[in-house]
């Protein structure tokens, strides 16, 4: 084989490699805007069902004739109550935290 059909059949094939690989970055390009598209639907659709959940939420009175929605009340009023004593933990460690900071500056400076 001589040299110029060698350098034919290399070309050829590296045309043939570089064309697989262009149709399989199209192909995840296009693949991955489609997953990219599906997240955002999936994002929006958990925005509007919070958003019906806010309405249910801030007028529950048109609701209380169903049990399933009374009682997911009942609990979000019970978690409710749980974030509050959480803060008020969390003031009364800040405070104790606080009290026994300045009780060692107050230390420290008489041994000064």
């Amino acid at each position: 084989m001589d040299k110029k059909t060698f350098f034919e059949n290399i070309r050829r094939e590296a045309n043939v490699a570089l064309s697989k690989v262009f149709d399989k970055v199209e192909e995840v390009s296009k693949t991955s805007a489609l997953k990219l598209k599906i997240s955002s639907l999936k994002g929006k659709i958990k925005d509007s069902k919070t958003e019906i959940g806010e309405f249910i939420y801030n007028d529950q009175k048109k609701f209380k004739d169903y049990p399933e929605i009374v009682e997911i009340l009942k609990k979000i009023k019970n978690m409710e109550k749980e974030i509050e004593l959480k803060k008020e933990q969390i003031s009364e460690i800040k405070e104790k935290e606080e009290t026994e900071k300045a009780k060692e500056e107050e230390t420290n400076s008489f041994t000064l």
